[in-house]
């Protein structure tokens, strides 16, 4: 597998799906989530730019060479790209009367690709495509600005309902955010909205899960113990953060100054 930034070689295979680029680049403004997207470097195309939509929403994109595919993660969505043809799939199925472009190495996509989608808005207008996804949550960006200024790797995301996955009771929270970790790294965020009275059970669950962490990582990979032993436990304003992190400090702190930010 290899990833999109050297996608000038799956543009050489796509054949007849190559289009020339033209000289007024790409006209369309988009906006992810309340951003504005930089598209001034897109050449000009019909459609939405898979790859860069998709990092916009911290998903992410990887070529195939065998297959002359592309897979791109958006949201909790998988669109696949064929290059033979032009074909898309979402989540295994096929979108009808729907076909890729691919100008300048650069992976465009109809507008009704992604219209529709469960979790995802958007919007049409003069002004551009505007697109919403689950990652709007104000919880959920405090968990990816927790994360970044932990030195957390994103790993699996969760919501309140994934956390009984863990071992977590999800009734300790009214919502929920965060990632837990891959098998070669304990880093852990967790952000949630206390329940009334459920402090104590969150805390006990997450000592549990931590004391896990510690029982694998003192005889795997133990240069993570000393980040398991320093985990931290912070509850400010009815929210709970619990974060295993190499930089647990900094988390801390983006925690607390993050809660302003946040809704009810």
């Amino acid at each position: 597998m290899k990833q999109l930034g050297t996608f000038a070689l799956a543009a050489a295979l796509t054949g007849s799906l190559l289009t020339p680029a033209l000289a007024a680049g790409y006209a369309t403004s988009i906006t992810v989530n309340g951003t504005a997207l930089d598209t001034s470097a897109l050449p000009e195309a019909q459609g939405l730019p898979l790859r860069l939509v998709a990092e916009a929403d911290h998903g992410s994109a990887s070529w195939f060479a065998e297959e002359n595919s592309s897979s791109f993660y958006f949201s909790k969505h998988r669109v696949e790209v064929s290059f033979q043809d032009g074909s898309i799939t979402v989540d295994d199925n096929l979108v009808e009367d729907a076909v890729a472009q691919v100008v300048d190495g650069v992976t465009f996509v109809p507008t009704t690709v992604l219209d529709g989608l469960d979790g995802i808005t958007l919007e049409e207008t003069e002004a551009g495509v505007s697109i919403t996804t689950p990652n709007n949550s104000p919880l959920v960006k405090l968990a990816y600005e927790v994360a970044d200024a932990g030195g957390v790797g994103y790993g699996m995301a969760v919501d309140a309902e994934g956390l009984d996955t863990y071992g977590i009771h999800s009734d300790s929270f009214t919502e929920a955010a965060g990632f837990f970790p891959m098998i070669t790294s304990p880093d852990t965020i967790i952000i949630g909205k206390l329940a009334e009275g459920k402090e104590d059970q969150a805390k006990a669950d997450l000592e549990a899960y931590r004391q896990q962490q510690e029982d694998t990582f003192s005889w795997y990979l133990s240069q993570n113990l000393p980040k398991v032993q320093d985990a931290r436990t912070v509850v400010k304003d009815g929210y709970f953060l619990f974060v295993i992190a190499e930089n647990a400090d900094e988390a801390v702190a983006a925690f607390e100054s993050g809660l302003a930010g946040l809704e009810g």
